[in-house]
């Protein structure tokens, strides 16, 4: 019995483990290249309407679950202003844009870009430059080591700006580094690896300590529905027999199938 209390006081006096914040991040809504946004000769890609309804359940959700009410950084892309747009609409707030989250895609030539008078012009009232902004903002060549420096570098600096919650909204790639870097900071070895799949409006939420060690992690698409949850057009999580696509890719399975 003694042996039992000693434990217990033990226990008792070990300093709790408190979380400081917690950082979330999502991936844009379901985009479409054929549906995508231009003016003035630039193209962006858009949210369809699937995305919009992604993007409102994501947003509906970190309010109502978490209550969500930090900042809100975004990558300058159409489709991510868009998304994170949609929360900050319910928090009556503006996003933050921030180029050190932004996709480079390969293959794709330089050329004309947003800029922060047609940003502001498309979301009038609704985003705010980040202290890193700059026109023109957008990336045309990176290797993968760089781009992995340059999306820790700004995590490292919006961590050390803001002192609250905070949602990071970016594109698929961008996601699996953001989660690979907090992951890599366990505040213990007791604290699990979190694992998740970077679908569109999908959120990743991590627990920081004061430090900004991870103390917890988790990975939900729970505020979706299975056949919303996709990766843009081509990988939905499930076949929906009302996607124009379905009957094509069940094509295309019966034909490899015949192939073997």
């Amino acid at each position: 019995m003694k042996k039992y209390l000693l434990l217990l006081t033990l226990v008792c006096l070990l300093p709790a483990v408190v979380s400081a914040r917690k950082v979330y991040i999502t991936r844009h809504g379901q985009v479409n290249p054929k549906a995508s946004f231009r003016k003035n000769k630039i193209r962006e890609l858009a949210l369809t309407d699937l995305g919009v309804t992604q993007a409102e359940a994501m947003a509906k959700f970190l309010v109502e679950k978490y209550k969500f009410n930090g900042k809100i950084y975004v990558s300058p892309f159409f489709r991510t202003i868009q998304t994170g747009v949609t929360v900050a609409e319910l928090l009556k707030t503006k996003v933050i844009l921030e180029p050190g989250i932004q996709e480079v895609a390969k293959g794709v030539r330089p050329g004309k870009t947003m800029d922060i008078k047609m940003i502001q012009e498309l979301f009038p009232e609704m985003t705010v430059p980040g202290t890193r902004y700059a026109d023109p903002w957008r990336l045309f060549a990176e290797n993968n080591q760089a781009r992995y420096r340059r999306v820790e570098k700004a995590l490292n600096d919006i961590l050390a700006e803001e002192k609250g919650d905070v949602l990071l909204v970016s594109h698929g790639g961008i996601v699996g580094i953001l989660v690979n870097v907090l992951n890599k900071r366990p505040a213990s070895k007791q604290v699990k690896w979190t694992k998740g799949i970077s679908w569109n409006c999908a959120l990743f939420v991590f627990e920081l300590d004061e430090n900004n060690k991870k103390i917890n992690g988790a990975f939900t698409t729970e505020f979706m529905a299975d056949k919303d949850v996709t990766s843009n057009f081509r990988c939905p999580k499930i076949e929906r027999t009302d996607d124009p696509r379905y009957e094509r890719r069940k094509t295309i399975k019966t034909e490899k199938k015949k192939e073997k």
